[in-house]
């Protein structure tokens, strides 16, 4: 019987970095790496950028194309399963073929998917969620993302996109979304919202410690949140009362193990995340709440490159 490789390589492609990780089937990563995504080159350049990390990282393991399962990408955009990229804004990519283009360059299985369900994925059998049957992630930044994993697997629903919380719709009167649609979650709760949200309020609002400048950012309307400043904590507020009721509606319709968040806005601690809690816990029907873990997503960075080893380490 054939040996079963013991190794993958996981990539997290972005807009501005590409990183790279040799794991391990237990989850230890061996050796990472990184490199500029350079966009302006296009998805040859890309791909060529990804094959040369791959042979680096598998080069310096000391390992033969044999030791490697394969290579599993996560993508900031839309995927089908057959590995092509329907969009992807940041990369300024519409119906790219990525996976045949890469399988061209490097002699090894591929297997491409959302950048957020590949970090679901890593939560749920190396992080928050380890152990759990099903996990939702929920990404908090420049944007919302989410990604389902049931089963041990990603949960990518008919449409091969499922987990898009950040345009669940939460008022149709509502602000304008990125997405050209009105009232998305992510047009409430992402962190240029809610900058936005207290840039508004700013000249009527009585603020000893946020400052109308370029440098107004979530961290430091969290921090001032904490610290007491009364506008920040309205924006925090209103930022968890939002995220609270879209979590509650995943309870209400999933019922998963694990809710696990993470992303840049995450970093602010229970400042945010007690008042999602208690907001979810509100909005939950009865007798539900309880069954769903809210936990802070572990992984951090390397969610990325781990839960794309998983998607060729079954």
């Amino acid at each position: 019987m054939a040996v079963q490789p013991q190794h993958a390589i996981g990539i997290d492609l972005g807009g501005g970095s590409i990183k790279g990780a040799l794991v391990a089937a237990d989850g230890r990563m061996e050796a990472n790496a990184r490199c500029p995504t350079d966009v302006e080159s296009g998805e040859y350049g890309v791909a060529d950028r990804i094959a040369g990390l791959c042979e680096s990282l598998r080069a310096g393991g000391g390992l033969a194309n044999d030791d490697i399962a394969g290579i599993g990408i996560g993508v900031p955009g839309v995927t089908t399963s057959e590995g092509d990229v329907i969009i992807a804004p940041n990369l300024h990519w519409r119906r790219v073929p990525f996976k045949r283009i890469l399988e061209e360059r490097i002699r090894l299985q591929v297997e491409i998917d959302n950048d957020a369900s590949v970090a679901a994925m890593g939560e749920a059998h190396l992080g928050a969620g380890r152990g759990c049957e099903s996990l939702f992630l929920i990404t908090l930044g420049t944007g919302i993302g989410g990604g389902l994993v049931l089963g041990g697997d990603i949960h990518h629903g008919a449409s091969f996109a499922a987990g898009e919380i950040g345009h669940m719709c939460m008022d149709p009167d509502g602000p304008l979304c990125g997405c050209g649609k009105n009232g998305c979650l992510e047009a409430f709760t992402s962190g240029p919202a809610m900058v936005r949200y207290v840039r508004r309020r700013l000249p009527d609002a009585v603020s000893a410690s946020l400052p109308d400048t370029e440098s107004l950012s979530p961290e430091i309307i969290c921090l001032a949140a904490k610290n007491g400043d009364s506008l920040a904590r309205d924006a925090v507020a209103r930022v968890a009362r939002y995220l609270g009721i879209a979590i509650a509606n995943i309870i209400n319709v999933i019922s998963p193990d694990v809710i696990a968040i993470g992303g840049g806005i995450s970093a602010a601690g229970g400042v945010l995340l007690d008042p999602i809690d208690a907001s979810a816990r509100e909005y939950t029907l009865e007798g539900m709440f309880d069954h769903t873990r809210i936990l802070p997503a572990e992984l951090g960075n390397d969610a990325g490159v781990l839960g794309a080893s998983r998607l060729v380490l079954k």
